[in-house]
């Protein structure tokens, strides 16, 4: 058993609240565990250069974590770590959608962590998904776009590995004590839309890694059904 009672391939637990904020144009509170982010979503038609000359639009990420966010205050909420971190969101985030079919369309993701214990960057992509979808569904509504730009829905989670042995979705403990630390963002046909792991005290072996990877396509049904079921509420209410 691990130190909060999980076996080794649980989830903490999960919960997202919609619409949380009445300002953007979305929002996602989302909860990991101790871990809490919120993700807001606002609208621009200010492209970077570089999405007019190829006709696309564009997802941009900010990543903060905010002062009091972890156990001693926290007094850079922008650093080379948040940028990262906020790369990887960013990613994660434009492979689950065509940006072609918001040609007109910068799409900014805003992700405030608010309280820090582990598992932060995928708790910002899991509900940031769910704020983009609502984004879009808003965006078709109100005829400002024409199709539904998903390509897949994503999700992600976390691995640590120590002596051994798979962990799944680490607090911040079994995160900083573990050999290998793992995020993974995968989609609903099983495909891989973003790896990222360093082996700091020891390398990762293949088998291991095939092996969390069948670990992660069998426990994203339970992260999907989630995400579904917000997504849901919102097109019946």
């Amino acid at each position: 058993m691990r130190i909060d009672g999980r076996k080794n391939l649980d989830f903490r637990p999960m919960d997202f609240k919609i619409d949380y904020l009445k300002y953007p144009f979305s929002s996602v509170l989302g909860s990991l565990g101790n871990t809490v982010v919120l993700v807001s979503v606002n609208i621009s038609q200010e492209l970077p250069n570089f999405c007019k000359n190829f006709g696309h639009g564009w997802i941009t990420v900010e990543y903060r974590l905010l002062p009091s966010s972890t156990v001693e205050r926290n007094p850079s909420i922008i650093n080379a770590r948040s940028y990262e971190i906020k790369r990887m969101i960013g990613r994660s985030l434009r492979s689950a959608f065509d940006l072609y079919k918001f040609p007109k369309l910068s799409i900014i993701v805003d992700c405030d962590v608010l309280q820090a214990d582990g598992g932060t960057r995928v708790a910002c992509i899991n509900s940031a998904f769910i704020a983009l979808v609502l984004a879009f569904r808003k965006l078709l509504k109100e005829k400002i776009i024409n199709e539904d730009p998903l390509i897949s829905p994503i999700c992600a989670m976390s691995f640590a590995v120590e002596n051994g042995q798979i962990l799944l979705d680490p607090c911040y403990i079994e995160d900083s004590n573990a050999d290998v630390d793992l995020n993974i963002v995968v989609n609903k046909l099983n495909t891989i839309n973003e790896l990222q792991f360093s082996a700091e005290k020891k390398p990762l072996t293949k088998q291991l890694l095939n092996e969390i990877i069948e670990i992660s396509f069998e426990k994203s049904k339970f992260i999907f059904d989630l995400q579904d079921k917000y997504i849901n509420i919102f097109i019946r209410g």
